[in-house]
């Protein structure tokens, strides 16, 4: 696990499974804290901010994440940098991943809820950064890296499909409650983040890494400001992330409300994230094919038009939407994979400038425009609400209300997903450009003696 001077041994296809092995707990664990967790909190906890507690978490979580980035990108340690956070980021998410789904009761009360969440919240940003930025200079190469990503992003389906199928398993079994639905998703996710973590920080090798530029807050701010860049995928990924935020929200009330899946629509979603897994081998041969940019407009393309197939799904007909649901979820994996494909050939940009190596802060200001967006959804609802939508009335709601849902949740869904896909018109950062980044940072380390980067020169 020792980071040694030794020379680097080649990354093989066995190599970044293992590395990947960790994001299936990993992003298991943001179902939950979206779908399950705040439902949790104000029904069977008693706390009814529970809600809010999610939600000012993800707020501060604008602030954090990028700190928690750009300290790891500062850290120098014998074992690296992204091992050493994956390391140390495990146990302590573990501890609060146990008070989150089991030790907390109905008397622990509003302030320990709200510790537990913020504490959550900031292990599992930790180890997100740790393990994404280790992704994109794990193979540092424009298809090397789509690749290392895409099997993230397929080992994450995998979690995300079994946390799933898990909490519809124990819903079924007679006398369960929504505390032991939460409860088996915990363990589920206690059980693999050692086992995966242990795999991934002994097995695979973290690549050396030059000593750094150190850049003060302000400064490190205003490099990424000026990195044209960066601007345009953390904008493509807000968008996104808007799509993602109105469909997580909206998605269970449209299916029952106006389709009338009252008791299949958790079946659908499911069939949707399985048909995602087996979209990314997909996407990854197109980014590989035509470029990841162009792949990644596919993608958002590709989901405004099977959103607009959702007008006509025939309300009650299971097989029919459920092929559908099938087709949709094709592009589910592939927006992630390629947006965070792209930001970590943005890092490279970066480094040739500033003379530092900053996935940690880039990818941490990635989760943030993430989680900032993931807000589309409760604010749609609560626009729904405003004109007189009430989810307690089902189907019975107004005519037109029912259009509102059907214009907020595919309408909105469309547009962000078709605006996406015009921000990356003409992207400059092609395989060539990137190969060009490479190189000369390659030189730079070359042309000390010491491999140690000198200073920036423009």
């Amino acid at each position: 696990m020792t980071q040694t001077n030794a020379p680097q041994r080649k990354i093989s296809i066995l190599d970044i499974a293992a590395f990947a092995a960790p994001a299936a707990p990993l992003l298991a664990l943001g179902l939950p804290t979206i779908m399950f967790l705040p439902q949790y909190f104000i029904r069977d906890l008693g706390i009814e901010a529970g809600a809010a507690i999610f939600a000012v978490a993800r707020l501060l979580d604008v602030f954090i994440d990028p700190a928690i980035g750009g300290l790891q990108d500062r850290t120098v340690s014998r074992w690296g940098r992204r091992r050493f956070w994956l390391a140390v980021s495990c146990p302590i998410l573990m501890f609060f991943v146990w008070w989150a789904f089991m030790g907390l009761t109905s008397a622990s009360g509003l302030i320990a809820a709200t510790i537990v969440v913020l504490a959550l919240f900031s292990a599992f940003a930790s180890m997100m950064i740790a393990h994404l930025g280790w992704a994109g200079e794990l193979v540092p190469t424009y298809h090397g890296r789509t690749r290392t990503l895409g099997i993230v992003q397929l080992v994450s389906l995998v979690g995300q499909v079994g946390v799933l199928a898990l909490a519809a398993y124990v819903q079924t079994r007679p006398g369960a409650t929504e505390a032991d639905v939460v409860a088996a998703m915990g363990w589920f996710i206690l059980i693999g983040l050692p086992i995966t973590t242990v795999i991934a920080i002994f097995v695979v090798p973290e690549p050396q890494t030059p000593p750094q530029s150190h850049l003060s807050v302000v400064d490190s701010l205003k490099a990424v400001w000026r990195n044209t860049f960066a601007r345009r995928v953390l904008l493509v990924d807000l968008l996104f992330g808007f799509c993602q935020g109105i469909a997580g929200t909206l998605f269970v009330f449209y299916f029952q409300f106006v389709l009338g899946f009252s008791t299949t629509s958790n079946a659908l979603l499911f069939i949707y994230f399985v048909a995602g897994l087996l979209g990314v081998p997909l996407w990854m041969w197109i980014g590989r094919r035509w470029g990841k940019h162009r792949a990644l407009q596919g993608a958002f393309v590709y989901t405004a038009l099977t959103t607009l197939m959702i007008v006509i799904m025939p309300p009650g007909n299971f097989p029919l939407v459920a092929i559908g649901m099938a087709i949709a979820g094709l592009a589910q994996g592939g927006g992630i994979l390629l947006t965070r494909a792209l930001m970590a050939d943005v890092v490279d940009a970066d480094e040739l400038e500033t003379g530092a190596r900053r996935s940690g802060l880039y990818f941490g200001l990635l989760l943030t425009t993430s989680k900032i967006a993931i807000v589309a959804g409760p604010v749609a609802l609560v626009v729904l609400q405003l004109i007189g939508f009430d989810a307690g009335l089902g189907g019975a709601n107004s005519g037109g209300i029912l259009l509102a849902l059907g214009v907020m949740f595919i309408g909105a869904r469309t547009l962000f997903a078709l605006a996406a896909a015009w921000l990356l018109q003409n992207y400059p950062l092609d395989e060539a450009r990137q190969r060009e980044l490479h190189d000369a940072i390659e030189a730079r380390h070359a042309a000390n003696k010491e491999n140690t980067l000198g200073p920036v020169t423009k």
